[in-house]
């Protein structure tokens, strides 16, 4: 991979109206697919040229949605053969591209009411009204594109060993990550009475991911999330690597700045070593009670 990267305010207003983008193909898993646990019906899959829902049901037929970030379009198909494409472009507001986008399920047959609130973002905003978010460059889209391939293989040689329950990366339309999960197969109940929180924190694991940044976090990084979250290291802080890790109490998370990634000879290794560092810093903190099913390597 070349060693360029974007940070959240090098492409703000780009990432932003992707962001927004991809949220309505979200919402349209969340309406159609069948609900999994920890979300996993509303994951979007990453592929050369960029993100798909992968297959939905239909009211006819089942169909799918493809951002292709190399001919700047979306793709939808069906299961009859039908397609219909979005052209991507600078200027095309979320409003504009939330009405095109439900005339292509129109067209597909399979008309889907969405609710229009967007989720996770830092303002309020409503996909059907929303005329502020219009930028598409090009060049932006393909340099985080890239960051997504270089996480996406780290996160897939930190799983690999892997034997239990896991969730491969995929792309998480909230918060804009690409993530992984490994699972102790325990399940926690979540005092919360947040829906969201409640769906994704109902089972013990280890949450490996790359999220691009945002307005209060404007640093693309690396992160793992142990759950039951930790509230800090205690005497194992030599553990985690590579030396520019950090754990931020706060967030209750592990992380490496996906510069700082770039700053070692070797970044694939030191973001696999920051990923298997957090798991054992987990280990020594909060050991797992099943450790069968992971293999060394």
């Amino acid at each position: 991979m070349e060693k360029t990267f974007l940070n959240y305010p090098d492409w703000q207003d780009t990432a932003d109206t992707i962001h927004l983008f991809l949220q309505v193909a979200g919402k349209v898993k969340v309406e159609r697919c069948a609900p999994r646990p920890e979300w996993e019906h509303v994951l979007l899959y990453l592929l050369p040229d960029g993100l798909t829902t992968g297959l939905i049901p239909g009211d006819n037929s089942p169909f799918s949605v493809f951002f292709d970030f190399r001919q700047h379009q979306v793709e939808f198909r069906n299961g009859e053969g039908k397609r219909v494409d979005i052209p991507l472009e600078d200027g095309l507001s979320v409003a504009d591209f939330y009405k095109q986008f439900n005339n292509a399920l129109e067209q597909l047959g399979s008309p889907t009411p969405l609710c229009v609130k967007a989720q996770q973002f830092y303002e309020p905003v409503d996909l059907d009204k929303d005329e502020k978010h219009h930028t598409y460059d090009k060049i932006a889209i393909r340099k985080w594109l890239q960051s997504l391939f270089f996480a996406y293989k780290a996160m897939s040689l930190y799983l690999a060993p892997f034997h239990g329950k896991i969730h491969y990366p995929a792309y998480y339309f909230g918060r804009m990550d690409l993530s992984c999960m490994v699972f102790n197969g325990e399940l926690v109940a979540n005092p919360s009475g947040n829906k969201i929180v409640n769906k994704a924190l109902d089972e013990g694991m280890y949450a490996c991911g790359f999220w691009p940044g945002d307005i209060s976090s404007p640093q693309a990084a690396f992160y793992a999330l142990p759950y039951p979250f930790i509230e800090d290291l205690k005497d194992n802080t030599a553990l985690l690597q590579p030396d520019k890790a950090i754990f931020k109490p706060d967030k209750k998370e592990f992380f490496l700045a996906l510069e700082d990634a770039f700053s070692y000879p070797n970044p694939e290794k030191a973001v696999v070593s920051f990923f298997k560092s957090g798991f054992d810093t987990l280990q020594q903190i909060q050991p797992w009670r099943n450790l069968n099913f992971v293999s060394k390597q």
